[in-house]
Order: C-alpha cells, then sequence, then structure tokens
C-alpha cells in the first residue's frame, strides 16, 4: 500500500509495522535501510503531512496523526510496533496510544536516538537550511536570515506548543531568505515554492512532535530506546518506565546497522 499517507518499504505477511521519519536529505541511514533486514514483516513508513505551522496552529497536533490512523484503521489489521526515529518520537508515541485505543493492535513503541524537540532543535536546524542558501545570499540577507534564529538561543528555552511562535517566525524568515537566494540564481517561482514548503513541512513535523511530547498520553507503552554510540543524545529523549540499549555505530548508520536490525526484528517477534 503506497498512498498520500503511507509509503511501503517492506512487504510481507509476518506482522504490520508502522515507523514515523522525516528525511531531511542529509544521507543518513533511514527506515527503509532498517525494513530491508526485517524478513516477513510489512513496514509502513507515514509520510509527513504538506502541511505548515499555521495550519498546525489552527487544526492542533492530533490532526497531524489523525490521518495516518484513518487509513491504518480502513486496514483493520492489528500493528505489531511503532518505531520512530530522531524527533519523529513524539509522533510515533502518539500514534502508538491512539492504536491501541481504537483496539488495532497493542503495538510496541521502539525509538531510536530520540529527540524532544525544544526551541533549540529549531535554531538549529533552522541555521542548517540557511546555511545551503548561503552561497547565494549577500551578506546582508544572510546576516538577517541567521538573526531570526536568535531568539531561539537567546530566550528561555522552549518546549511543547511554546515552539509553535518560534516556529512560525523562522517559517516567514525561511521564506524570506529563500527568495533572495532564489533571485540571484534566477530560479522559477515554481521552484522557489517548493524549496520554501519542504521546510514548512519540516517545521510544522517538529512542532507536531514538540507538541505531541510536551503531554504524552498515559496509555502509551513504555518506550524500548535504542541510541547510537556516538552522537547520540543520552537518555534525556527516552521514556523513563522503558528500557535503552546502545550499540557501537555512529548516529548516521544506525537504521543501516545489522545488529540493530536484529534487535529490532527480536522486539517485533510475535
Amino acid at each position: 500500500m503506497t498512498s498520500s499517507r503511507w509509503h511501503v518499504l517492506r512487504d510481507g505477511d509476518a506482522g504490520l509495522i508502522l515507523t514515523v521519519a522525516f528525511d531531511a536529505g542529509r544521507g543518513d541511514a533511514r527506515f527503509a535501510d532498517l525494513a530491508s533486514r526485517l524478513d516477513g514483516r510489512q513496514v509502513l513508513e507515514g509520510v509527513p503531512r504538506p502541511s505548515t505551522v499555521a495550519a498546525l496552529l489552527r487544526h492542533g497536533a492530533d490532526a497531524y496523526v489523525t490521518p495516518w490512523l484513518e487509513e491504518i484503521k480502513e486496514r483493520g489489521q492489528p500493528v505489531r510496533a511503532v518505531l520512530g526515529h530522531c524527533a519523529g518520537s513524539g509522533l510515533a508515541r502518539e500514534l502508538a496510544a491512539r492504536l491501541r485505543r481504537l483496539g488495532l493492535g497493542e503495538p510496541a513503541l521502539i525509538t531510536f536516538d530520540p529527540v524532544l524537540v525544544d526551541s533549540r532543535t529549531l535554531g538549529e536546524d533552522y541555521r542548517t537550511a540557511v546555511h545551503t542558501l548561503a552561497a547565494q545570499l549577500s551578506p546582508q540577507d544572510l546576516d538577517t536570515a541567521l538573526a531570526a534564529a536568535r531568539p531561539c538561543d537567546d530566550g528561555p528555552l522552549a518546549t511543547g506548543a511554546d515552539v509553535l511562535p518560534l516556529a512560525e517566525a523562522l517559517e516567514a524568515a525561511y521564506g524570506t531568505a529563500v527568495a533572495a537566494a532564489c533571485r540571484a540564481l534566477g530560479v522559477a517561482p515554481a521552484v522557489q515554492q517548493q524549496l520554501s514548503d519542504r521546510f514548512s513541512h519540516y517545521l510544522a513535523y517538529l512542532a507536531a512532535s514538540a507538541w505531541t511530547d510536551a503531554a504524552p498520553p498515559r496509555d502509551t507503552p513504555p518506550a524500548t530506546t535504542v541510541l547510537s554510540a556516538t552522537g547520540g543524545i543520552g537518555t534525556s529523549g527516552a521514556d523513563p518506565r522503558g528500557t535503552v540499549t546502545r550499540f557501537t555505530t555512529d548516529r548516521t548508520r544506525l537504521l543501516a546497522d545489522p545488529e540493530v536490525a536484529a534487535y529490532t526484528a527480536r522486539l517485533t517477534d510475535g
């Protein structure tokens, strides 16, 4: 089943596994790498919503997860596990809890290098995105663009729904920076819109995860957290009720590690 909401990573009949992540295009290993080693299982990846921070403010974080649930509900197949990577861990937790409420299984929750999204996370990811445009920006435009991230660092740490105003400001600032870069390159307006939209979708994804993580559902199963030995965040993003396992692999290759795949397969066995 490949649709606008779920993408098939692996087909099989030995149990349904759902994954939540956002491919930021950095070349890191993805759930597709992990799925290739999960023999027999059907592994689906949630397609991040083409949303904006403004839409998230209007409709709430629940609306981000609801379309994923609707399609799984139509299938009626019990879900064996929900996997979340990095910032997707908060959304995976929400998805697992709502699946349980709907009677769609008692899915295990497995998080991989989980990140609790806060204002610092937004600032770091925004600066990374802006620096990809640096060669096409004037020094003044670059300074203006980077200045938009200062409230993420200088003010008190914002978490949960409090990150949304910051995310909305970064969304607007990035749109301005993309417009300046595209003018310098003579890029077509449609390409400019695609660049702005992709980052808007990413910010909405981060903000939705922060919002759901702020008040985790009480009926969510304890997470089994898988961390990399290098570059991981430690246990600060792990569910304190669950278990934490570290693997001697770099953060960027965690989802492609054979030992991690074998461990995940054991956790998702019927």
